[in-house]
């Protein structure tokens, strides 16, 4: 008997020992310790030795149904311990298909056999199968033969585990109605703790709209395209009748000295066509830079539409003034400002300008090249003196003094270095400048304190235009 229970009690701690390792918590080894105290006690009781005293038995069975009871406690705090686990992942997994159902995309679950196991709402929706249909389908059965040519052999190195990296592509889904429409789809793999696929995630978002939009916006290019010719040939005819009346009038002009009211009709109509005319060459210049991916080309395209607006606004002032020889430059220099803005897209938090040219009238003579020169200041001030988002300050001033023009375009930026000699500087934009300076037989002089301070002095013309 003392053997069994011997053999037993090597049993029980092997196997407390075994679990204290197996599961890494003393909860076995309590109930091990329990088991030898219960032994020695009842190898004590059963044995030959005179007790004296059964207070040792007493205190080792007390000890052994106080490790029991430590042993109870650990159990049923694992217990509760588990149950917390579980109904966490049970609410996480909640929250997890709750979230796989209502995503804005669709998704379903792919099988290595390319079977569909499971789908969300969305998927649903945009194909238009129920979720028992698509669990009979294959990914085969959603993609166009066309699509399958073009796509499957990639689309099946990610199944197969070539490709972890995934695929993405616009393509062309089946419908149940039979008809396609347009997805963005993503295949990417699900790998175990080896790196092998468990399964893969099939991604559609519903591009239809977007490409209907893309078809639609080459049609109204191809439209507007046409319009551009028809009305480039329209304006070469109103040229080619504007010549001839020109010289029709001229021949014609001591009998149409009555006439000033539907001579300035036809002025401001001339200028408006000019300014539409100019307007068309902008936008033709704005839709090849929308084209092209140089961005030196782009710049040049910009600065190219910047410089033919400058011309448009002093079209567009003369036909809207009352006055056909001059215009309110003020006005025409706040708009030219607005425009540069928009053009180089300048923040107006960081860079303000401001304009004061009040009750000054250039006659149409130097409107144009001023404008010109007041346009290629202004961009170089946007373009280079406030580098890397500094803020800053850029103002025009305008007057006359005595019979002279005098403009000022100063800003508050990095300024221009003193060792460059900006007479000789190799730029289109500083050679506009001084050869529209030389045109008007005026002056323009640098200052480089506090930033940089072109000031521009030209002879006061006459204001009527010319006869």
């Amino acid at each position: 008997m003392v053997l069994v229970n011997l053999l037993l009690s090597i049993i029980v701690v092997s196997l407390s020992v075994w679990g204290y390792i197996r599961i890494g918590k003393p909860t076995p080894l309590y109930f091990g310790l329990a088991y030898v105290l219960f032994s020695v006690s009842h190898l004590l009781l059963l044995s030959d030795i005179e007790i004296y005293d059964e207070l040792p038995i007493v205190m080792i069975r007390t000890s052994g149904y106080i490790f029991v009871v430590i042993g109870l406690f650990a159990i049923i705090k694992d217990i509760l311990k588990r149950q917390r686990v579980e109904k966490a992942l049970r609410e996480s997994e909640e929250r997890l298909s709750a979230t796989f159902d209502q995503a804005a995309v669709g998704i379903a679950e792919i099988l290595p056999d390319f079977r569909i196991s499971r789908s969300n709402r969305k998927f649903s929706g945009i194909l238009g199968f129920t979720s028992n249909e698509l669990s009979a389908m294959t990914l085969r059965d959603l993609i166009t033969p066309e699509g399958q040519l073009r796509h499957f052999d990639k689309i099946e190195q990610v199944i197969q585990g070539n490709d972890l990296s995934g695929y993405s592509a616009e393509m062309q889904v089946l419908m149940n109605t039979g008809q396609t429409t347009w997805c963005q789809v993503f295949l990417s793999a699900v790998t175990d703790n080896l790196g092998e696929p468990k399964y893969f995630i099939l991604v559609l978002e519903d591009i239809s709209l977007r490409k209907r939009a893309e078809d639609d916006l080459a049609l109204l290019n191809a439209s507007l395209e046409e319009r551009i010719l028809g009305r480039t040939a329209e304006l070469h005819n109103a040229n080619k009748s504007l010549v001839i009346e020109v010289d029709n009038r001229k021949k014609a002009e001591a009998g149409l000295k009555d006439s000033l009211i539907e001579k300035e009709v036809l002025l401001k109509e001339i200028h408006h066509r000019v300014k539409n005319n100019l307007q068309i060459i902008i936008s033709i210049l704005f839709l090849q830079a929308q084209k092209t991916t140089d961005p030196a080309s782009v710049a040049v395209l910009n600065d190219s539409q910047s410089r033919i607006q400058s011309m448009a606004l002093v079209h567009q002032k003369l036909y809207q003034s009352g006055d056909l020889a001059s215009i309110d430059f003020d006005s025409y220099l706040n708009n030219l400002v607005s425009n540069l803005m928009t053009t180089y897209g300048v923040d107006k938090s960081r860079i303000t300008c401001s304009v004061d040219v009040k009750n000054l009238s250039i006659s149409i003579h130097s409107a144009i090249p001023v404008g010109l020169l007041m346009n290629e200041l202004v961009s170089n001030s946007f373009k280079y003196a406030f580098p890397d988002n500094r803020s800053g300050e850029i103002t025009l001033r305008g007057a006359e003094e005595g019979d002279k023009l005098v403009f000022r375009v100063k800003d508050n930026g990095v300024g221009i270095p003193e060792e460059t000699d900006w007479e000789h500087l190799d730029s289109l934009g500083l050679n506009l400048v001084r050869m529209l300076t030389r045109q008007m037989k005026g002056k323009i002089t640098l200052s480089r304190q506090n930033g940089t301070e072109f000031i521009l002095t030209i002879p006061k013309e006459d204001r009527r235009a010319p006869q």
